[in-house]
């Protein structure tokens, strides 16, 4: 059984609305340009955006969490769910004075993987390209139109992302075969699935990871950012640290300051 309290946790997808909406739309409805800059508007007030850009990048951030909600389905439970954009509600809402994202999914049916191991993969090929094509590639569409933010800065978000959860998903007392299961489904999805599902010339997820040294532990490497996310461009915001726009001195220095604040 999916546990629909841990996708509503960890990926923002529930069934029922959430407590302090602020704002709810039909994802289909979205791609009509004034409800997206209507929606964008508001999403940038609430997180005090200097220009529509910020908000714009947020959002496609925020769209990776329904990508990883499917593909968690896929890989753990062999199901899928239903992200059409007419099974498929977007919400904005308030917790502990933040303002975050919501997923909220009808009543469409769920699949399930064919019981036959060989007819896996096309099934979740099809499945992903669904999800890719039809929901999210529209979707980020419209907010590159509305906020003039070019979409592969939107698909930019989506590899650090997915990179974090993962190595999250991967992690503590699963199964062997569960996190082989999640590993190689990912693989599918960076190398087999065509970039033409995103109208991209090259797969956006299929990315080259670059390592920089932890900002407060010498001798570790950590990720840096695939895409620049914006918060430099919201109020009080600053590039950060993993940020492929900063410079080496830049990012040297503030692990300098970093470390000298520990001692």
């Amino acid at each position: 059984m999916i546990n629909s309290q841990f996708l509503q946790d960890t990926f923002y997808i529930r069934q029922e609305d959430p407590e302090q909406l602020l704002w709810s739309s039909p994802a289909a409805e979205l791609l009509q340009p004034g409800v997206m800059n209507s929606f964008l508007e508001l999403y940038g007030q609430r997180i005090k955006a200097l220009e529509p850009a910020a908000a714009a990048v947020y959002m496609g951030s925020w769209l990776g969490f329904l990508a990883l909600g499917q593909q968690y389905v896929l890989s753990a439970h062999n199901r899928c769910l239903d992200m059409s954009l007419d099974n498929l509600v977007i919400q904005l809402y308030e917790k502990d004075s933040y303002t975050l994202v919501s997923f909220k999914l009808g009543e469409g049916p769920e699949g399930s993987a064919p019981e036959e191991l060989s007819a896996r993969e096309g099934w979740l090929g099809a499945t992903l390209e669904a999800l890719y094509g039809c929901t999210l590639r529209p979707l980020l569409a419209a907010i590159a139109e509305a906020s003039g933010v070019e979409i592969g800065q939107l698909w930019g978000q989506f590899p650090t992302k997915f990179n974090y959860y993962i190595d999250y998903l991967t992690s503590g007392d699963s199964p062997a075969e569960l996190k082989e299961r999640i590993q190689e489904d990912y693989r599918y999805l960076r190398q087999e699935l065509p970039a033409e599902v995103f109208g991209r010339k090259k797969n956006p997820l299929d990315v080259k990871v670059r390592m920089i040294e932890s900002l407060k532990e010498p001798g570790k490497q950590m990720r840096m950012k695939n895409a620049c996310c914006l918060y430099y461009r919201t109020e009080g915001g600053q590039y950060c640290y993993s940020c492929p726009r900063m410079k080496e001195e830049e990012r040297a220095k503030r692990r300098e300051q970093a470390r000298a604040a520990t001692v």
